[in-house]
């Protein structure tokens, strides 16, 4: 799946999904709130319940497509547990689990940095499927709306949008490039690799440049005076919903709390 590809599915999963009709505000403080303690639980079981909780609101209640949101998973999952793996075997201190001493080398597995891993790995999923909750049922413009509602500085949220929106395209444009090279030998030796990454790297710097005068230029002609206008009719939140949150916080915070100090490995 290409990059162009995912960004076109996660956008049209965001406008059509079952959770589309809810208040950004919601789901925003939802996935805030849950990342905040998924990361600074001290346990993995806060990670855990979140990873599950958030994963059935988006394959139950969001309808997203299980295969979609495990494509989404798999690749940092892989970056994660290379991740994980070399801080279980080369961090840690205290009680030592493996040990190998050779004259000339020495090496242990120690408690902790297994642990630490273990922990680690869930802290992650556990974010990851927040994120993926937020950028599968809400919009970026419905995110940027509710940015400006709180009154963050407008050109952080209009540079946030143009970024957003032109990261994905000169990705696509960056693949067509190398796909090209390739095409033509440009990565059949070393010298050949170099020499055509820095090409792709020039040429896509000046189509960026290219296209940031083409955008400027169009906004110019369609009224641009300093704001993007953008139709600011969202659905306001339900009290019931928010509370129903909180409630759920407080009980991801006790459990963080009861399980600060029994988990061992």
């Amino acid at each position: 799946m290409s990059l162009g590809h995912v960004h076109a599915q996660i956008d049209r999963y965001a406008y059509t999904n079952a959770l589309t009709k809810n208040s950004p505000v919601t789901k925003i403080f939802f996935a805030l709130s849950t990342l905040i303690i998924c990361v600074t639980s001290p346990s993995p079981l806060v990670p855990i319940i979140v990873f599950l909780t958030t994963t059935t609101l988006l394959l139950r209640f969001a309808k997203i497509p299980v295969h979609f949101y495990w494509s989404l998973l798999v690749y940092p999952t892989t970056v994660v547990i290379a991740s994980c793996l070399i801080i279980a075997l080369f961090f840690g201190y205290g009680e030592t689990l493996v040990a190998i001493v050779l004259p000339w080398f020495s090496w242990a597995v120690f408690k902790n940095g297994v642990t630490m891993s273990i922990t680690t790995f869930f802290r992650v999923e556990g974010a990851l499927s927040c994120l993926y909750f937020l950028v599968l049922t809400t919009s970026v413009t419905d995110i940027l709306i509710t940015l400006r509602r709180a009154h963050i500085p407008m050109i952080l949220i209009e540079m946030s949008l143009l970024i957003y929106r032109y990261i994905f395209v000169f990705m696509e444009v960056a693949a067509q490039m190398y796909t090209a090279q390739k095409l033509r030998l440009g990565y059949s030796s070393w010298k050949k690799r170099i020499r055509s990454t820095a090409l792709l790297a020039g040429n896509l710097f000046i189509r960026t440049l290219e296209q940031g005068e083409r955008t400027f230029m169009a906004m110019n002609a369609r009224g641009y005076d300093g704001n993007i206008r953008t139709l600011d009719d969202l659905p306001r939140p339900r009290m019931l919903s928010l509370m129903g949150i909180i409630f759920f916080d407080v009980i991801l915070v006790f459990v963080a709390i009861m399980t600060m100090h029994s988990w061992v490995l």
